[in-house]
């Protein structure tokens, strides 16, 4: 037994309201990622239970996908679910792409704007035009978002493996 779902069309309003909660929700979920690193670090080194709101892997991501396609719900279910399933991973993954880390966009856009600030004092200021930002100054920055990144990746993927999230209990 399950609870009835009811698919109704929305106004384009609502659909707005509804995305911009959405999104409060992801950006909060970034924010608190390496707090829900660690209860996934707990989930998979000590057996607890994985947060059903943490993040997963591309294998937890990939194994969700098949749970929807594999449950008893109608097609047009599947597909509402599962398309709603890929465009929030999406939507995080836009979301953390700026942030102002070197091997994200945000690394170069913040490389982009800060040599843009020098020209644009430099003008106002009657400067000589000043040099290029050297973003290679930050490499070692660079390299331990990098392999920080790298690090909760492979986390992620245990736990995806060890302590899967699953849609039914």
């Amino acid at each position: 037994m399950r609870p009835a779902e009811v698919m109704e069309r929305q106004s384009f309003g609502q659909v707005i309201g509804y995305m911009g909660g959405v999104t409060v929700r992801v950006a909060g979920s970034i924010f608190n990622l390496p707090e829900k690193m660690v209860g996934v670090w707990h989930a998979a080194f000590s057996g607890e239970e994985r947060d059903p709101e943490g993040p997963v892997g591309m294998v937890g991501a990939g194994r969700l996908g098949g749970e929807i396609l594999a449950s008893d719900l109608s097609n047009e279910e599947k597909i509402a679910t599962f398309v709603n399933l890929l465009a929030g991973f999406n939507l995080a993954i836009g979301m953390f792409n700026p942030i102002p880390l070197l091997p994200l966009d945000g690394g170069h856009i913040a490389g982009g704007l800060w040599a843009g600030l020098k020209r644009a004092y430099a003008k106002i200021m009657r400067r000589p035009k000043p040099k290029h930002v050297d973003i290679a100054k930050v490499l070692p920055l660079t390299y331990a978002a990098a392999l920080a990144m790298m690090i909760m990746a492979g986390l992620l993927i245990y736990a995806d493996l060890v302590s899967p999230l699953t849609l039914t209990k």
